[in-house]
């Protein structure tokens, strides 16, 4: 009996090995952990997992701002790295053009008023004339309304306080509808945004799951836990990758937007 036991043994270390050998993968792939834990002289093994990714910093308020319409830059009010609140304004288009349409609009409905006026102090004017009249009246109106709010656009605001990371554009240029010319973030609170979670491991991750990053620039390890989960693949290098969000559970004043880290998520075995 003494020596089926010691025949076991290297035939376990043969079957260990051979389940640690695996391919090559560009996108990494969870790594198994064991845990041997001692009952009363029985061994019980309970297996977890840690899902690896790689990652970069990024706040978790961000906005790449664009025109609606197309138009010449008249002014760009800020800088790269200046301080906004949410509505400031921040590019202006060349309105000349727009305010002289909008003019024209106003003489429109003044001119239409005037018609509905003169129609109903004539006697002999019909419903249908004096209805027709009032039609245009609501008409030019609208049309109105739609040209201020054109005029409204020519104006770029943000919708959100932070810091001007990148501005695109200079007076004189011409913009077009959904070229972005700023990009804004709110550069003090800031989450990770995996890069390459392959599509083999996102069935494993879950909401609120927790993990752990190292920050490569800052030699820094901080936790966090699985905030959001992408519903939509991308591709990298030829891989079908998702994006993964984790909310840091402490604030890292030295984090700048952009730098890399690795994460590992704590998934069930």
């Amino acid at each position: 009996m003494k020596s089926s036991r010691w025949v076991l043994l290297p035939m376990l270390i043969g079957v260990t090995i051979l389940s640690a050998c695996g391919g090559i993968s560009g996108t990494p792939e969870a790594i198994p952990t064991v845990v041997l834990s001692s009952n009363g002289g029985n061994s019980q093994s309970i297996s977890t997992e840690t899902v690896a990714a790689s990652a970069i910093i990024v706040p978790v308020n961000q906005i790449q701002l664009s025109f609606p319409l197309t138009g010449s830059v008249a002014t760009v009010d800020v800088a790269e790295g200046d301080l906004v609140e949410s509505g400031q304004s921040l590019v202006q288009l060349d309105t000349a053009i727009l305010q002289a349409i909008v003019a024209e609009r106003e003489a429109n409905i003044i001119a239409a008023q005037t018609q509905v006026s003169y129609l109903r102090r004539i006697i002999n004017s019909s419903n249908e004339d004096i209805d027709a009249a009032e039609a245009e009246v609501a008409r030019q109106n609208a049309i109105l309304d739609a040209d201020l709010e054109r005029l409204k656009q020519a104006t770029l605001v943000t919708p959100i306080s932070g810091t001007v990371v990148s501005v695109d554009i200079s007076p004189g240029e011409t913009v077009t509808p959904g070229l972005i010319v700023i990009t804004i973030g709110d550069l003090t609170e800031m989450q990770i945004e995996t890069t390459d979670l392959s599509e083999r491991d996102i069935p494993k991750v879950k909401i609120g799951q927790s993990a752990t990053i190292n920050i490569d620039a800052l030699d820094q390890e901080v936790n966090g836990r699985v905030s959001r989960i992408a519903e939509q693949a991308s591709s990298v290098g030829g891989d079908v990758v998702y994006t993964v969000i984790i909310s840091l559970d402490e604030e890292i004043p030295e984090a700048r937007w952009g730098m890399s880290a690795e994460i590992k998520i704590a998934v069930e075995g």
